[in-house]
């Protein structure tokens, strides 16, 4: 599992990617510039997505399984109290 300091950095990275990825709605890096067959705000955007997708996996076993797992207990010991 992970430790504080990465867990910190990991829900830190999620959210400079979350403010990053809505930059170009508030007009920021919202100029004309191409970045070869990309325009700066989609390739930013593209960007930040790969990023919270990836966070998006690392979530997923970190805090969804455990809390699965947990869940299938409960009901395993309501299961036994009836």
């Amino acid at each position: 599992m992970l430790s504080d300091r990465k867990r910190i950095l990991f829900w830190l990275v999620l959210l400079i990617a979350i403010i990053g990825s809505w930059l170009p709605y508030f007009n920021v890096l919202n100029e004309l510039v191409w970045i070869g067959p990309l325009s700066l705000p989609l390739a930013w955007v593209l960007l930040c997505n790969v990023i919270l997708t990836l966070c998006a996996l690392v979530l997923y076993p970190l805090y969804f399984v455990p809390l699965s797992d947990r869940i299938n207990e409960l009901d395993r010991q309501e299961e036994r109290n009836e």
